[in-house]
């Protein structure tokens, strides 16, 4: 059981049985925890934090998410838990120039929120994490091939004395080969793994009713359903008489043509016979075509025909010639035709209906509905708003194919409207379905069934957590629709069982020394207790509160960056045309400096025109930039409102005014000795000086 310390705010903590056996695990090794949404991963994950940060303090602790919402919701949780002050905590994401990361990483935090990419980009540049006593990797299941977390973790395991890594998801997926990859990428030791029906878990739960509602197709979908599979069913013909396929072409499924298309892909890559590309390059265009007609098949089942249009006037608008020629042939099949006498999908009337009800029979309830498509979301906020019902669309920030997407701004706009009750339906995309704060959801639509269990418990989560929740999935009968909505179910169940039998094999790792241990001092928890942020709600208080800090961050980062400028551009002056080394400037900086200060300082000399690199060593600009002749020693005899008196080459003097000087302006003070590139010239009988690049200081 785990040992709640004193960096615990006791009385903010609901003590759950089941968190504190799993967090007392996941101090001792790696540990993979697998539990439902909503059953505090995070709240365990800061309890492991806790034990690391009270008893090494000394040492860090950096907790990874994918998003920036979901990391700052992290933080959020964690300040709510934990004794810290503001000072303790660091926020690093995408946003943050590369190199204020770089000396944030090195600065006085101990606790480190951050998105993957950032961490592995950091960490390219020369970011260590020897120093980090814990590794959290939240929505772990992405752990898989070159996502970011698997270098990551790697990393970590080579470079820290006695690394522990806390992963967290729902759900790593049903397939054996596809956790043993995730535990292997995580050096994962130990899983402590819950379901809905464990006895410990079991009283935390709120029931969540699941309902099942099958609508049938309509007359009018036949003649097209009938036309695309005619299609279809040719495409796969053609491939299994060209011996590409190897099985009936009717139980030809999408996962088939995907992987045939990567099979094809990487034999094109490896064959140098130009006979055989060609050959490969027109099997590569049938099969193609099957997944676009595939996915059009599935648009009209399980969408409708507003979807299905939408897509066909996209491959009808490209360029690509497969598509050209696939539009010809949708043409020629009159497909465009009959999409304009096909009727709504029985869908749309099952959802209003249900809507309806939920928010009549409780007006202050909300809900949100899933879907896979953004032309679907957008069609059923079109409808609902007809309805008067207060709706808005939730998708991802990438733009695709002419539909914008949300800035992370607007996302937080639309939750926080979400939340106050503006918005009483949410219709989402995926960017729904992991990491969306939102306390209490009465309703849950799945406006189709999903073929993963990840994404069927993560959907399913999003209520249920404050009170009975409900969840109604939408299937058309006959169509893919049923055999995903199968095919989700069966993949949890399989799930429970992989997990189960794969901790068995486990091993431990390797690990150097036991780590020494440095309990944080009482008064550093009392004062943590005394200065630790109030947090507001989520919402336009907590953004403001978020953009103050790092304003601050910012500012007190440029001023560093400032000060070392102008350290750096004295020794490089003094170096002269002999330059300085980049590998000892950082050491031999007054004080020292962290490698994002210095990378940030040396690339504002170099903007400025003070400096140029060349062969490994940073010269004063001027150095070897001009010819002999016009180099010329300057000292600097006084100092005027306006201007300068210099002693040129010890023998005549020269006016030097502010807009005919480029150098460093510290240089331009009195007693101050100089050689510097520049044009002499008289005017109105005094001898004056443009001085247009510094090649010394002396």
């Amino acid at each position: 059981m785990f040992e709640i310390n004193p960096l615990v705010r006791r009385e903010a903590l609901e003590e759950r049985e089941y968190q504190l056996r799993i967090a007392g695990e996941a101090v001792k090794r790696n540990t993979l925890v697998v539990l439902p949404t909503a059953l505090g991963k995070t709240v365990i994950a800061a309890l492991v934090a806790s034990h690391f940060l009270y008893r090494y303090s000394d040492r860090k602790v950096l907790v990874m998410a994918p998003t920036r919402p979901l990391v700052l919701q992290h933080r959020n949780t964690f300040l709510r838990l934990l004794k810290l002050r503001p000072e303790d905590v660091q926020i690093l994401t995408g946003k943050h120039p590369p190199d204020f990361r770089l000396r944030a990483w090195s600065g006085p935090a101990r606790l480190y929120f951050a998105t993957p990419q950032v961490v592995y980009n950091d960490w390219r540049l020369g970011m260590k994490l020897d120093r980090f006593s814990l590794l959290v990797f939240d929505e772990c299941h992405r752990a898989r091939k070159n996502y970011a977390y698997t270098r990551v973790a790697g990393a970590y395991m080579r470079e820290a004395p006695y690394p522990i890594i806390l992963g967290l998801t729902a759900s790593p997926g049903a397939d054996r080969k596809k956790i043993g990859e995730i535990c292997g990428a995580l050096c994962i030791e130990h899983i402590e793994a819950r379901t809905e029906e464990d006895p410990d878990v079991r009283p935390h739960l709120h029931p969540v009713q699941v309902d099942w509602r099958f609508v049938r197709l309509p007359a009018s979908y036949q003649g097209m359903r009938k036309a695309l599979r005619a299609m279809l069913e040719e495409k796969l013909r053609r491939l299994a008489s060209m011996g590409a396929i190897r099985k009936d072409p009717r139980y030809v499924f999408r996962s088939d043509l995907l992987e045939l298309g990567e099979e094809l892909r990487y034999r094109l890559e490896e064959t140098p016979l130009e006979e055989e590309r060609g050959r490969l390059l027109g099997t590569i265009a049938i099969q193609s075509s099957a997944l676009t007609l595939f996915h059009a098949l599935e648009l009209l089942e399980s969408q409708g025909p507003h979807a299905l249009r939408c897509f066909l006037n996209r491959i009808r608008e490209s360029r690509r010639p497969s598509h050209r020629t696939l539009a010809s042939e949708l043409e020629l099949a009159g497909v465009w035709g009959a999409l304009d006498s096909m009727e709504e999908h029985p869908k749309v009337e099952v959802l209003e209906g249900i809507l309806r009800q939920q928010l009549s029979e409780n007006p202050s309830s909300n809900a949100i509905v899933f879907t896979q498509y953004r032309d679907t979301a957008s069609h059923l906020v079109s409808r609902l708003r007809g309805l008067g019902l207060a709706c808005a669309r939730f998708v991802g920030q990438s733009d695709r194919a002419g539909d914008e997407g949300m800035s992370q701004e607007e996302q937080a706009r639309l939750l926080e409207g979400f939340r106050s009750g503006g918005i009483r339906i949410l219709v989402a995309t995926s960017i729904a379905e992991e990491g969306l704060d939102i306390p209490s959801v009465d309703l849950v639509v799945f406006y189709e069934p999903v073929p993963s269990e990840i994404r069927y418990i993560q959907r399913k989560g999003r209520t249920g957590r404050r009170r009975l929740g409900r969840v109604v999935v939408l299937a058309a009968e006959g169509t893919l629709d049923v055999g995903y909505l199968r095919a989700s179910q069966r993949m949890a169940e399989r799930m429970k069982r992989v997990v189960e039998s794969l901790n068995s094999e486990l091993a431990p790792v390797p690990r150097s020394g036991t780590p020494q241990e440095h309990p944080m001092p009482a008064e550093l928890i009392a004062e943590a207790e005394k200065r630790a942020p109030e947090l507001p709600e989520a919402g336009p208080e907590l953004a403001e509160l978020e953009e103050e800090l790092e304003r601050r961050r910012l500012r007190e980062f440029r001023k560093e960056v400032y000060a070392v400028c102008k350290r750096l551009l004295a020794r490089i002056l003094r170096s002269g045309g002999e330059g300085a080394s980049l590998a000892d400037l950082g050491e031999e900086l007054e004080g020292g400096a962290s490698p994002g200060v210095l990378r940030a300082a040396i690339q504002r000399l170099k903007d400025e025109g003070q400096v140029r690199e060349l062969g490994g060593k940073l010269l004063p600009a001027g150095a070897g930039a001009a010819r002999p002749s016009d180099v010329h020693t300057f000292e600097v005899e006084r100092v005027l409102p306006g201007k300068a008196v210099l002693f040129v080459d010890g023998k005549f003097r020269a006016v030097l005014t502010p807009e005919e000087y480029t150098g460093p302006r510290q240089l331009i003070r009195r007693g101050s000795r100089f050689r510097a590139a520049a044009k002499l010239y008289r005017l109105n009988g005094k001898l004056h000086a443009r001085i247009y690049a510094v090649e010394r200081a002396e």
